[in-house]
């Protein structure tokens, strides 16, 4: 048996094995220390010893036979032994908590690597064999077969909506219409702390705000036309017959939302297509091969919020009201690939963005800092862990960042989301690094289940 990756598995939500070498001490807990993982710092017991550990991050849900086996769960009745508690709640999540009133962060949960061979040994009957230290997995597999152990938390309202997602970065699949290698879903946004040597001191790197909306896509390349007569005559004689054009395609995160090319999507979450809103008053730039992927914040036409008390400056559209940009939702671009005819994709990088956003009348997503990244904390040491303590400084800047102040992109009093932070560097990758505020309120909203438009578009 062996630790994989699913096929829809979350980069970010992905358990790891891990060496853990050195612990430390926390001021005024006796019973408690903490480890690196990462970028990441997690609270475990004083007796723990090193060695190797599996790492399950926050937000993730754990496997409820593997909590139980472990009495892990707070309520007694629903673990092995029932004389026993833990410290998770019936549904399993992993939460971001602060201890020692508040000064100490623990961003994940550890455990040994022999209790998941233990675990796996008791339930499935095998040996989990040759396991590496920085394995990345969300499932084990044995002839064929898988069993899951962690995946990306969604309360279960959100679950089994019938949305046939595709996974991001990746093109859809089943949609005939659609030419391949012209229209792809953007990739995965990595958490920083995850990756925490990405970033280097002599990188050209752009830092952004991140906005609390929900993901769109606007493209206009490459399709197959719809047949007038005569090329339904051609295609009796010719099988493979297509008339190629270009064509506008729009989509939420995960799903192509024109009926011509995606005969089944539905209303999505919201019960209104606030995507092709976006796309209508997107279409206008697009020039062909080019694809725009934005967020939308704001209102919706109803009057709801796109995200709950997030209103970025927009005001409740009135009854009747034409739903209008800029007023009631807001459009802001954050990437940009040109695709030629065969498919060669071209990454704008971050400052093209911004530039040809403000030669079109467009708006992308606010620029909080250009330049390398050494100069942004000329005081850190190289030589002493300079990357940890980059992003610990950016954690911390308040000035420049807005980390854990109210959003100043918004009239209502919110946590500030965070930033996202790209190298120039050509490649289709963007990092990010959320405030715990933020984070804080997003647990809250996913104990109450409260849904969110992120895990459903």
């Amino acid at each position: 048996m062996e630790l994989t990756k699913s096929k829809k598995a979350n980069i970010n939500y992905l358990a790891k094995i891990v060496e853990v070498k050195e612990f430390y001490d926390i001021i005024g807990a006796d019973r408690l220390k903490h480890a690196y993982v990462d970028g990441y710092k997690i609270v475990i017991s004083k007796e723990s010893q090193p060695g190797l550990y599996v790492y399950f991050p926050t937000n993730c849900t754990i496997n409820p036979e593997y909590l139980s086996y472990h009495n892990l769960y707070r309520h007694s009745n629903l673990n092995k032994d029932n004389t026993q508690s833990g410290m998770f709640d019936d549904n399993g999540r992993v939460k971001t908590i602060k201890l020692i009133k508040g000064t100490v962060l623990s961003e994940g949960f550890l455990m040994p690597l022999v209790a998941l061979q233990n675990f796996i040994v008791d339930n499935l009957q095998v040996e989990l064999n040759d396991v590496k230290s920085n394995t990345e997995f969300d499932q084990v597999e044995h002839d064929g077969k898988s069993f899951w152990i962690n995946k990306k938390y969604v309360p279960k309202v959100q679950q089994g909506s019938g949305n046939h997602n595709t996974p991001r970065g990746k093109q859809p699949k089943g949609l005939d219409k659609l030419v391949d290698g012209q229209f792809r879903f953007h990739y995965d946004t990595v958490i920083i702390k995850k990756v925490p040597t990405a970033i280097n001191p002599d990188d050209l790197i752009h830092i952004s705000e991140k906005i609390h909306g929900t993901s769109g896509i606007s493209a206009y390349v490459l399709c197959k036309k719809k047949l007038n007569l005569f090329g339904k005559i051609k295609k009796l004689f010719k099988k493979d017959y297509e008339e190629l054009d270009y064509d506008y395609i729009y989509s939420s995160r995960t799903v192509v939302k024109n009926r011509y090319y995606n005969k089944n999507v539905g209303s999505g979450y919201y019960g209104v297509d606030v995507w092709g809103e976006a796309d209508k008053y997107l279409r206008p730039y697009l020039e062909k091969g080019m694809t725009f992927y934005y967020e939308i914040v704001g209102y919706l036409p109803t009057g709801s919020y796109i995200q709950k008390d997030y209103d970025y400056g927009c005001v409740t559209p009135k009854a009747n009201e034409q739903y209008t940009p800029e007023k009631h939702f807001k459009v802001r671009i954050y990437r940009i690939t040109l695709t030629n005819v065969d498919g060669k994709v071209h990454e704008f990088s971050a400052r093209e963005v911004q530039q040809y956003c403000k030669m079109h009348g467009l708006t992308p997503v606010k620029e909080l800092y250009y330049g390398y990244a050494k100069d942004l904390y000329p005081e850190l040491d190289r030589s002493e862990h300079w990357h940890m303590n980059f992003i610990e400084a950016l954690a911390n800047d308040k000035e420049r960042f807005y980390m854990e102040e109210n959003s100043p992109s918004c009239t209502n009093t919110v946590p500030h989301e965070g930033i996202v932070i790209k190298s120039e560097n050509m490649r289709s990758e963007a990092f990010k690094l959320k405030c715990f505020n933020f984070l804080n309120k997003e647990q809250k909203e996913l104990d109450k289940g409260e849904t969110n438009v992120e895990d459903e578009a």
